[in-house]
């Protein structure tokens, strides 16, 4: 910490007290020899749901989402390409997205409600 009066930094915590909302330190600046108090406040959390618990409200899911790149059909499509032997690679190449995201995709990990 920095001595108000002098600017140094070569300061010594004297005492320090804990309270519910704010922590104080009493200093001393082994430069100029003062003494000041400094007060810490704590930043209260914001209210909120616990974690675990559901949002209210419905979840856009599939095509509806705002950032949905593929439709239900594309999806369905997929599966079946894989289905007749086309490999990952072609089928993202084809698409437009990552072999990673379209094995999800056939695996049911990703547009699970198809």
């Amino acid at each position: 910490m920095k001595c108000p009066h002098c600017h140094s930094k070569n300061t010594r915590v004297i005492c320090t007290n804990h309270f519910k909302r704010y922590t104080k330190r009493y200093c001393r600046c082994l430069d100029c020899d003062s003494k000041y108090r400094t007060v810490e406040k704590y930043e209260s959390r914001r209210p909120g749901p616990p974690k675990g618990t559901l949002r209210s409200g419905k979840i856009a899911c599939g095509s509806n989402h705002g950032s949905a790149v593929l439709t239900e059909k594309n999806v369905v499509h997929i599966r079946r390409l894989y289905a007749w032997g086309m490999t990952l690679k072609v089928i993202a190449q084809k698409y437009g997205m990552s072999t990673s995201y379209i094995s999800r995709i056939i695996n049911y990990k990703a547009w699970t409600h198809v």
